[in-house]
């Protein structure tokens, strides 16, 4: 029980960690090798778009790990709760740019953030629904018998 509980604290530290990384990683400066183009001219679509989107699509995957840990995120409205986080994360990490002197804000870097955020809120509710799915299947099979 013990161990279960430390588990279950440990995957809720993983989602605000993995925040905190992201926040981090759009602060600090980095060098400008994901900022090449990787299209023709009539469209510009740079790498750093594709990292943008993957940043907040991890959080489905902390989501997902913690459902299969049986992790409960909050006492209530967890899905709503959970999703606003990263939705609020996705234009929040970005708006900070426009404050910090050395860095710049860039709408397109929204846009690959909440492109990434709306795809994790997909795939949340979609494991949701499932795994409610499966608990209600399981109740019904625990009845029949």
């Amino acid at each position: 029980m013990i161990e279960e509980r430390n588990i279950m604290k440990s995957i809720k530290w993983l989602f605000w960690g993995w925040l905190i990384v992201v926040l981090v990683i759009n602060v600090v400066p980095l060098g400008n090798e994901l900022n090449r183009d990787l299209t023709a001219k009539r469209f510009i679509f740079r790498l750093d778009y594709v990292v943008h989107s993957l940043t907040f699509l991890a959080f489905a995957w902390i989501w997902v790990f913690g459902k299969i840990k049986n992790v409960r995120w909050y006492k209530s409205y967890e899905v709503l709760k959970f999703c606003g986080i990263v939705f609020v994360s996705a234009i929040g990490v970005e708006l900070l740019q426009i404050i910090i002197p050395y860095r710049t804000f860039n709408p397109m870097d929204m846009m690959a953030n909440l492109f990434g955020a709306i795809l994790c809120i997909l795939f949340i509710l979609i494991s949701h629904r499932e795994h409610r799915r499966h608990r209600k299947e399981i109740i019904a099979t625990e009845n029949t018998e």
